[in-house]
């Protein structure tokens, strides 16, 4: 699934941006000597042009960072931070599961926002002041003058090394979207390649905070509140996305058994992990039936007492619960009950289950 999520001026600056600093440490190299390419003279005259020029596209994209909020992407966060570095260490090699998704207005990662603003208040600006001092201060006749650019020369070297680094590094972490060139293509085209579940959470994203931005946009913010919660809810819904969807999507991926039981309890969904568990053939086996049906007589009462609590508005979460099969076996799990709330009211309850084995049941029941 393709989503638009680069605009046309972010692609402009990415690639005008990429080339010049490319040009620039290909004449700046060649001015230090480790190479002759267009010639000396050339070289410093095509390296100065190329540096008014990238500095002009940088004025334009701070007016343009500024103006259109994009300069949110880049404030740092250490949420999920270890999670990245580690998927980047050993993660990628195994074949994990990217700890974070690409959004439309959460564009990077944790460890992405701090390199690319390092990059930005630091490395740019060094450059850019280095550059400057090389070209200006060593004329007598300047009003302020350097009795030598040895130690400018190499901070604006050392620089360069960096910026040529980085651009190694950002070139690879390309090839590891969902397919090897999906976003260099992206950043082409504008468009990024995603599974389902990514663009299910770009769109709600989307949604979200235009939402957020027409709500501050009107005068009575009371009065507007439920009216755009309301219209959110409508839209997840047309489109075929909602939050219980979400969430059921997360716990089947788990493997955990997921249940939703409405108030007169009755069964109104259960995964097929549920069915496995319970040794039955088919949710439809279980769909419209009492919750009694999972447990023997014995072990009623605690489930009877939970569902109870639950529909009054709490969270339950059981250590240990014997389950009763389709098959007359039993077996072992923990369970988290939820309340189900809609339009303000509880109208049943959903949870997970995951299962424990005999061994690791009999450890929990000993250590009770």
């Amino acid at each position: 699934m393709k989503v638009y999520i680069y605009k046309i001026f972010e692609r402009f600056w990415h690639w005008t941006q990429a080339l010049l600093i490319l040009f620039l440490a290909i004449t700046g190299f060649e001015i230090h000597g480790y190479y002759e390419l267009f010639g000396y003279r050339e070289a410093v005259l095509f390296h100065d042009n190329a540096a008014w020029a990238f500095l002009v596209l940088i004025v334009f994209a701070i007016f343009w960072h500024f103006t259109t909020g994009e300069w949110r992407q880049y404030i740092p966060t250490t949420k999920m931070l270890k999670e990245q570095a580690q998927y980047y260490i050993t993660g990628i090699f195994k074949g994990a599961e990217h700890p974070t998704n690409k959004l439309v207005y959460n564009k990077f990662n944790p460890l992405q926002r701090m390199i690319y603003l390092g990059l930005k208040i630091l490395v740019i600006p060094v450059m850019v002041l280095s550059g400057f001092a090389y070209m200006y201060l060593n004329y007598p006749n300047m009003a302020f003058e350097l009795a030598s650019l040895d130690t400018v020369a190499a901070i604006h070297t050392m620089g360069a090394f960096f910026l040529i680094i980085f651009v190694i590094a950002h070139i690879y972490l390309t090839t590891t979207g969902h397919k090897p060139m999906s976003s260099m293509k992206a950043m082409l085209t504008g468009w990024e390649e995603m599974d389902e579940k990514e663009a299910k959470e770009l769109i709600i994203s989307s949604m979200e905070h235009n939402l957020q931005k027409t709500k501050e946009q009107l005068m009575s913010k009371e009065d507007s509140s439920k009216f755009l919660d309301d219209a959110l809810e409508a839209t997840e819904k047309k489109m075929g996305i909602n939050k219980e969807h979400q969430f059921r999507d997360v716990i089947a991926n788990s493997g955990a058994g997921y249940f939703k039981i409405n108030a007169k309890g009755n069964f109104e969904d259960v995964n097929k992990a549920w069915v496995k568990l319970y040794k039955y053939l088919s949710p439809s086996d279980v769909i419209g039936k009492h919750y009694s049906l999972s447990r023997s007589k014995e072990a009623l009462k605690e489930l009877e007492d939970s569902f109870a609590k639950v529909m009054k508005g709490e969270t339950i979460e059981h250590g240990l619960v014997m389950r009763k099969c389709q098959d007359g076996s039993v077996g072992y799990h923990t369970i988290t009950m939820t309340p189900c709330i809609k339009d303000g009211k509880i109208n049943g309850v959903e949870g997970f289950i995951l299962d424990v084995d005999a061994k690791n049941a009999a450890a929990m029941q000993w250590d009770k």
